[in-house]
């Protein structure tokens, strides 16, 4: 579990910015095929709760809360802007969650490894570790 969504929040809606960064860019993954669907909502929920998040409604307000954020965001460096300051191991997490979220439609989209390997150049992860990850999923 990564324990930076243990710190106390901070932005004014009660959030702390990784969260909403986390959770933006999985819901934009989620969205990059143009099929947004349950499984991929319900999939994003679990990574939350496997980073520490414990309580549902929590959740779901963070959840629309990254909806709105995502939909008013048209670059993937706003959301990765904190991630990149988190420690390798914690960014090998992200990218195995947004792999997760994917992968979760079993329809994998050009787009999506296109973002996966965006994400992972501005989150500084070589390429041999996201090729690892991307190995569990085959």
């Amino acid at each position: 579990m990564i324990k930076f969504f243990n710190k106390k929040k901070d932005t004014p809606n009660n959030f702390k910015k990784i969260e909403l960064a986390v959770c933006s860019l999985l819901i934009h993954a989620a969205k990059l095929d143009g099929c947004y669907e349950d499984i991929e909502k319900i999939t994003i929920k679990k990574c939350l709760k496997k980073l520490g998040l414990k309580e549902d409604e929590y959740i779901e307000a963070l959840f629309n809360e990254s909806e709105k954020l995502e939909k008013d965001s048209i670059q993937i460096l706003e959301m990765t802007k904190e991630i990149k300051k988190l420690n390798y191991e914690n960014r090998l997490e992200i990218i195995e969650m947004l792999l997760t979220t994917i992968y979760s439609d079993k329809n994998i989209h050009h787009y999506e490894n296109n973002l996966v390997r965006r994400v992972a150049g501005l989150i500084y992860i070589e390429d041999v570790h996201v090729g690892e990850i991307k190995r569990k999923f085959k």
